[in-house]
């Protein structure tokens, strides 16, 4: 366990600690710059603080306070001095971060829409109630130049975005704790943020993609985004002199907006919704300090390409949206700021349609600018995701075809084992045959045992090619030696006959055009149905072979096996209530009927044992 992990982990159930700290620290703040002497802003005073501290162990109750500190200082007719009211303005956020992190579903949506609410609030009391003031000019309307209007409008979206941003945050916070929590412990590495905040609040549902609020780079990447941020503000910076936008008062401002998108840049991949809460601070700040178009906001475009690459469902779709609003905010506060410049106000009905088509002309090409960047990084997300999904699919063939060539072996295997069987059975069946009647006929008819010998001799050179046969194929892919055929039933027949038992063989018919597969599993069918007979049967009666031309129901031309034999006569035996055993020879030879593309049958019938088998010829054969 590393150090960070451990001292992360002394820490866990002290947590909520922190947000009654931060209240502390912003009454430390209040009281550092002079307490209020009026009751009712020092009443705003405690209540804000109060708010902050219960955001997570009480967010409802957090959440109402707060609207209480707030309807206090609109009430009353002084507001705070400005220090308080920047605190007064911090802790409304903090507050709203802490809610929407550990508060449940309800609470989280109603703090979304006070955070609204909350913002032209706090913009009124810093401008129209507080000392923030702006230019008086133009049309006076309610005793207000239109000019304060106008800037209490952009005061108003300036907090809104604090606000909006917060809540955002705070959202994405409580959907990484869920999956932080069921992750499991030696993978999960949240980052600090999420640590501090993952106690409390209600379960969130999961969206179609894992919710981050920080994603995890390697070493490059950060050296990349980085070394990216230094490149834009050298950019810009360069511009910037070239235009000789920097060298006075205004360049002042327009470096702090160039900061705050550096900052933007530099979090787009690692936090693309801090960044978009980010991004959207250093436009307003731009707006509210006088600016029009400056070379700092294409970094609003890298944002959004950000959003809908790297965010997951929330953050893209808040891309998405920031994408328009961001287009209607602009291209109306350039038509503003462009009435403005050239006095419109005064002409305001002569000039209406002319302020119109500019609005929409620049809400066109705003609209279009901020939404490609967008489409552009869903484009390429999409395009990643398919590339990925792509080497899955092949991984995921690779790993079928390494299952098949597993299962093909399987069966080449269980084929070599039933091939086993058929010869060691029928071959050693033949040899006790062999054996038993030359120990029975060695006194009456000497001679019987040398004949029994040279096929016990015989038999077992056949036994032993095949079973060599068989153990080459275990050691390479293609057999070595002849394979059985058709041809070679007669010579079983004549090793079975030679066993002593009586066997009468019959063809009927054309039987060429059989496969190799076919052949051999035709040999197999009559070698195990003749050993079975020569073990199981009643030996003293003859067993008939027949091997005819014959079409299958569908029409399939093939061939037909039939072995017929008697049974012993059975003698009665105790019923113990075991299962009877079921040995290999039944079912190897329906497996191979079945594998070469036909059918066998095998059963009791009329006194006796029959098996019967059909294989098609080559147009229906399995190799």
């Amino acid at each position: 366990m590393s150090d960070r992990t451990r001292l992360l982990s002394s820490l866990a159930p002290h947590r909520w600690v922190l947000e009654p700290a931060l209240a502390v620290v912003l009454f430390g703040l209040w009281l550092s710059t002079g307490l209020p002497f009026d009751l009712s802003a020092a009443l705003a005073c405690v209540l804000y603080c109060a708010a902050v501290a219960l955001s997570r162990v009480l967010p409802v109750v957090a959440l109402e306070i707060a609207w209480l500190a707030v309807i206090t200082e609109l009430t009353e007719g002084s507001s705070l001095p400005p220090p308080h009211r920047l605190i007064a303005t911090t802790a409304v956020a903090i507050a709203v971060f802490g809610i929407s992190s550990h508060g449940g579903r309800v609470s989280r949506w109603f703090v979304f829409g006070s955070a609204i609410l909350w913002a032209p609030a706090e913009a009124y009391l810093l401008t129209v109630r507080g000392d923030v003031k702006f230019p008086q000019f133009g049309p006076v309307i309610g005793g207000y130049y239109t000019s304060q209007g106008v800037g209490l409008l952009m005061m108003s979206l300036l907090l809104a975005v604090v606000f909006v941003s917060a809540w955002l945050l705070g959202f994405l916070v409580a959907r990484q704790r869920v999956v932080s929590a069921s992750a499991v412990p030696s993978t999960a590495s949240p980052s600090v943020l999420v640590w501090l905040a993952s106690s409390g609040g209600a379960s969130v549902k999961e969206g179609d993609d894992e919710p981050g609020l920080v994603r995890r780079l390697s070493r490059p990447q950060l050296t990349f985004d980085i070394g990216g941020a230094a490149a834009y503000v050298f950019f810009c910076l360069v511009a910037d002199f070239a235009s000789s936008v920097m060298p006075n008062a205004t360049g002042r401002s327009t470096f702090l907006v160039l900061i705050v998108f550096t900052v933007a840049i530099a979090l787009r991949r690692m936090s693309p919704a801090a960044s978009l809460a980010i991004a959207w601070l250093a436009a307003v700040l731009q707006m509210t300090t006088g600016h029009n178009i400056l070379v700092s906001d294409v970094a609003v475009l890298f944002v959004l390409y950000a959003t809908a690459l790297y965010g997951d469902r929330v953050v893209r779709y808040a891309g998405l949206i920031s994408a328009g609003l961001g287009a209607l905010v602009a291209s109306l506060y350039l038509t503003l700021t462009s009435a403005l410049g050239q006095g419109y106000f005064n002409l305001l009905s002569t000039q209406l349609n002319g302020l119109a088509l500019q609005f929409a002309f620049l809400f066109v090409v705003s609209a279009t600018v901020l939404g490609l960047s967008w489409v552009l990084g869903l484009l390429v997300r999409t395009w990643r995701n398919a590339r990925v999904s792509r080497h899955a699919q092949i991984a995921a063939e690779l790993d079928r075809n390494r299952a098949e060539e597993v299962v093909v072996v399987e069966q080449e295997r269980t084929r070599i084992a039933r091939d086993m069987h058929d010869v060691v059975a029928h071959s050693l069946a033949v040899v006790i045959a062999q054996a038993d009647g030359a120990r029975y006929a060695r006194h009456a008819d000497p001679d019987a045992v040398d004949t029994a010998l040279d096929t016990i001799a015989a038999t077992a050179r056949s036994a032993l090619v095949d079973v060599r046969v068989l153990l080459a194929e275990l050691r390479q892919s293609q057999p070595e030696g002849p394979q059985p055929s058709l041809a070679d039933v007669d010579h079983t027949v004549e090793q079975v006959r030679a066993a002593g038992l009586p066997v009468t063989m019959e063809r009927r018919g054309q039987l060429d055009g059989l496969g190799s597969a076919q052949q051999i599993a035709a040999y197999r069918i009559v070698q195990e149905a003749l050993t079975n007979a020569l073990r199981h049967g009643d030996t003293s009666r003859p067993v008939s072979v027949v091997l005819a031309q014959a079409g299958r129901h569908d029409g399939a031309p093939g061939i037909a096996i039939t072995v017929r034999n008697s049974m012993k006569t059975a003698s009665p035996e105790p019923i113990t209530g075991a299962v009877p055993r079921i040995g290999h020879g039944l079912p190897g030879m329906r497996e191979r009927a079945v594998l070469a593309g036909g059918t066998l049958t095998a059963g009791p019938a009329a006194g006796g044992f029959v098996v019967e088998a059909f294989l098609p010829v080559v147009s229906g054969a399995r190799a």
